[in-house]
């Protein structure tokens, strides 16, 4: 196989394997705590084992990185022909509860001691409840096969006005009222007219931008942590002893598929994502997101963004 159907199967894979416990008591139960510091559950031992099992019954000759497993290498007298980025499920919670906003995300990158977003170069998600599959090559451009295998053309938001943008914002691990001033103007804005969204799951949201479902997905957590330091008491306390945030597995095959679909994607301040590492869960690594369904609207949610943080600063921030 190819390494876009290595990823594909594996996605199909995993997929196979996690939707019958989906909304099962099985599923809730909490298991232990994955590298980046967020709980695991036992329908994630459920996904890692069938990556492992896929991994091995096809021979095929990667390392990988998981949430929960950290860097494994399956064959370890080999060489690997690449590293493959794998969240096995994003989404979890969703996944516990039986709703749609859960996904399987596999990146292929190429195999360095420190991968980052500019190294992948495949990328498949599949819906876990659903039945699409997303997919992408650098250069290459962005996929969508139904059920059926048909292949679905990206529908892009065209609005670029805030009011009129359906939206996310990731909240997860973070303490609410204060991600809620950053950027209360511009979802009071949304509420009406557009839509405001909390889906906690990062892939899915992205993929969202391509169906034409949702116009932006936003993650302003570490920028909050960041820029007001004290901030992270509050972070930690709602992190479960140490703050959360947005990391580059997370995000490495669904970032990939929404450029290549035409879709814009920034950090918070609005800089490029290109150098974010991938293996790396430390709080120097932690990431943001602004991501939008066309270029416009993107810059129009920096400038609203930038707003936010700055009348946090005049108002005075208190954790």
């Amino acid at each position: 196989m190819t390494p876009q159907e290595t990823i594909r199967a594996l996605a199909a894979h995993v997929k196979a394997a996690v939707y019958p416990n989906l909304g099962t008591w099985r599923a809730r139960k909490v298991t232990g705590t994955a590298s980046s510091g967020d709980a695991t559950f036992d329908i994630d031992d459920i996904a890692e084992a069938a990556v492992e099992r896929f991994l091995q019954e096809h021979n095929v000759n990667v390392a990988y990185y998981s949430e929960d497993r950290g860097l494994v290498h399956p064959f370890p007298d080999r060489t690997p022909e690449g590293i493959l980025i794998i969240d096995p499920i994003d989404g979890t919670r969703s996944a516990i509860a039986g709703l749609e906003a859960c996904v399987v995300s596999v990146a292929w990158a190429d195999y360095c001691e420190a991968p980052t977003l500019a190294d992948v170069r495949y990328a498949a998600i599949a819906e876990i409840k659903g039945s699409y599959l997303f997919s992408a090559e650098r250069s290459g451009g962005a996929c969508i096969l139904n059920g059926a295998g048909q292949e679905v053309l990206p529908t892009l938001s065209p609005t670029t006005e805030i009011a009129n943008m359906a939206w996310t914002l990731e909240v997860v691990g973070a303490p609410l009222d204060l991600v809620f001033r950053a950027v209360s103007d511009m979802a009071s804005q949304t509420t009406l007219k557009g839509g405001f969204f909390i889906l906690n799951s990062s892939a899915y949201e992205l993929t969202r931008l391509l169906t034409g479902q949702l116009a932006g997905v936003v993650d302003v957590r570490n920028r909050l942590l960041k820029d007001f330091p004290q901030t992270r008491e509050a972070f930690a306390r709602y992190g479960g002893g140490r703050p959360l945030s947005l990391y580059g597995y997370d995000v490495a095959a669904a970032a990939l598929i929404a450029q290549e679909a035409g879709c814009a994607l920034s950090d918070a301040w609005g800089r490029d994502l290109a150098d974010w590492k991938l293996l790396d869960t430390s709080e120097a690594n932690f990431g943001s997101l602004i991501a939008a369904s066309n270029p416009t609207l993107h810059a129009r949610l920096v400038e609203a963004i930038e707003e936010g943080f700055a009348r946090l600063r005049r108002e005075g921030l208190n954790p």
